[in-house]
């Protein structure tokens, strides 16, 4: 859990004699209704080009060809406390949308301190319209004061809803939210809202980390303060968290994907990089650190300032090239803005550009992000932005894509002019520094051509990493952004039911073995635990109650778990 990452001046120094891209941020000329301090803005997930956009009130309005529509998309104002930090603060559409006809969203109840999670339901007969007599509550959570309700809710990549929970409200964390594990306070909530789990509206994913050990199971990871939108990379499934800091630091806290839950951000020992309150947390405690952080006060300020950070998402749209991979935030206060670039894994290296947004935007609250992984953002006057940003990529990078195909790799890439490029070279490597790679081919410019494809007959279990080398004619050597590739989902375990004889088997590849295999009841208690060796399949032993189970495979390629019945 422990890591070990550069100094902000060794990060910063990182995004050095590169072009910096610019935000700009554009006013949508909208007819229709006037938006009523708009919290979040998302698409659904269908094609549609619709933009949904959260009201604070407790409405959810839809702007659709430059039009706000009439009528609301979901209107619960009667079960909504609009006041300060509480209010309706998040919207999730289920993975599936709108064939599994459900949104979710996060709400401070009226009269009361208390979050609540509901699902609620299309209207068959409307794809504008959610039926309000269709509210199904998952959980709810009572703060401590009146603030700090985070409201940000987000599906992830492994289809589990992921809910960022504040630590209560009141200055300094007073109830030690933060690290106490009994309470679902100050944490990054993670549960499977496909099926209720005994008297639990929701199931518990087997491999969320406290099952079976002391703690909330619905807990994934903890530490944190109050976090203010939270999002996930729609290419790369990393995970990224903006936390409110107290009196002197804001931080951005970034997981990457497939890491096991478990990690302690640090609140409130921790603020940021700095200490609090270290005496609440032993000498021992390992914390996972923030990848970024910016301070309320300096003298000069060459990082920018601020004093609550607004979060935002990883761009990866096609419009602005430019800002391919940034991640984007801005801090509410202080109209300072942030692009925030992932360069290297093995160690972690950013490119980081600070940019003050005055003049062009102000009171920034939220960042949204449509179909298309263009971006836009709000504040609470009701304007909302579309997210554009301008300048050069060295060479004018277009694009850079790898991914998996029939008996290889197939690497992609684009370039808006190929002037005083001498050659391309394709360069792999199993980790992101690059510290040794291998030169898989050349390939020479063609003049008026901007698309490149290579096909690199590779298999590799683990993740494998290109990049894409244009040598120059001056000598240089200017580097594409690096593309990723994931190890291959045929390579995981499978299950077989063989009929004749009642009976589960695993597949075990290879990458798979010497690990362990685990199964659990849907109340997350473990039934038995058995070692695997060099063997292809694993018979599992039925257990003594027929039922659903969860089955969960450990070892060094991670974590696999799979539903069963018996």
């Amino acid at each position: 859990m422990m890591r070990t990452l550069p100094t902000l001046a060794f990060l910063l120094f990182s995004a050095i004699g590169i072009a910096q891209p610019t935000l700009n941020f554009t006013p949508l000329s909208l007819s229709g209704p006037t938006l009523i301090q708009p919290l979040f803005m998302s698409g659904c997930g269908d094609g549609s080009g619709r933009l949904f956009v959260v009201e604070k009130r407790g409405t959810i309005r839809i702007i659709q060809n430059n039009a706000v529509l009439t009528d609301f998309f979901l209107d619960i104002q009667d079960l909504v406390m609009n006041s300060g930090e509480r209010g309706l603060l998040g919207l999730a559409f289920h993975p599936q949308y709108p064939t599994t006809p459900y949104i979710y969203v996060n709400y401070v109840i009226d009269g009361t301190i208390t979050n609540r999670i509901s699902r609620f339901t299309l209207n068959p007969n409307n794809p504008n319209d959610i039926q309000e007599n269709t509210e199904f509550i998952l959980l709810e959570q009572a703060g401590v004061q009146t603030n700090h309700k985070a409201g940000g809710i987000a599906f992830g990549p492994d289809g589990y809803l992921y809910i960022g929970m504040g630590d209560g409200g009141g200055g300094g964390d007073p109830s030690n939210s933060g690290q106490n594990l009994e309470t679902l306070l100050a944490k990054m909530l993670r549960i499977d809202v496909n099926a209720p789990q005994g008297s639990l509206n929701y199931t518990i994913p087997p491999d969320n980390p406290f099952v079976g050990e002391p703690g909330r199971d619905e807990i994934w990871a903890y530490g944190l303060r109050n976090p203010w939108r939270i999002s996930f990379d729609r290419e790369t499934g990393d995970f990224w968290i903006a936390d409110v800091g107290q009196n002197l630091w804001e931080e951005v806290d970034m997981v990457l994907a497939g890491t096991p839950g478990g990690m302690n951000f640090g609140w409130d020992c921790r603020e940021g990089n700095h200490d609090y309150e270290p005496g609440n947390c032993g000498s021992g405690t390992e914390f996972t650190w923030p990848i970024f952080e910016y301070p309320h006060s300096c003298n000069p300020c060459p990082n920018g300032y601020g004093a609550s950070i607004s979060g935002g998402y990883v761009y990866r749209g096609s419009e602005h090239p430019v800002l391919e991979g940034f991640y984007v935030c801005a801090d509410y206060v202080s109209n300072y803005l942030w692009m925030i670039k992932v360069t290297s894994f093995d160690p972690l290296e950013l490119d980081v550009y600070v940019q003050d947004g005055t003049g062009l935007a102000y009171g920034l609250v939220t960042f949204g992000e449509d179909d298309d992984g263009e971006l836009f953002a709000s504040n609470l006057d009701g304007v909302i932005y579309s997210v554009s940003a301008s300048g050069f990529l060295p060479v004018q990078w277009g694009s850079a894509d790898a991914h998996i195909i029939q008996g290889g790799n197939q690497i992609d890439w684009t370039i808006h002019q190929s002037l005083g490029i001498e050659y391309f070279e394709v360069q792999r490597s199993l980790n992101s520094g690059f510290d040794n790679f291998t030169v898989v081919t050349q390939v020479e410019p063609v003049e008026d051509q901007i698309s490149y494809k290579y096909i690199d007959p590779f298999i590799h279990p683990r993740a494998v990493y290109y990049r894409i080398a244009a040598h120059m004619s001056d000598g240089s050597i200017e580097y594409s952004p690096f593309m990723r590739i994931l190890p291959d989902t045929g390579s995981k375990p499978s299950l077989v039911f063989d009929q004749n004889h009642n009976l589960w088997r695993i597949n075990i590849p290879n990458e798979w073995q010497n690990g362990e295999v685990i199964l659990y009841d849907l109340q997350g208690k473990e039934v038995y635990t058995r070692k695997i060796g060099s063997q292809d399949q694993l018979e599992l032993t039925s257990p003594i109650t027929p039922g659903s189970y969860f089955v969960k495979v450990s070892g060094e390629m991670g974590t696999w778990s799979e539903r069963l019945v018996w």
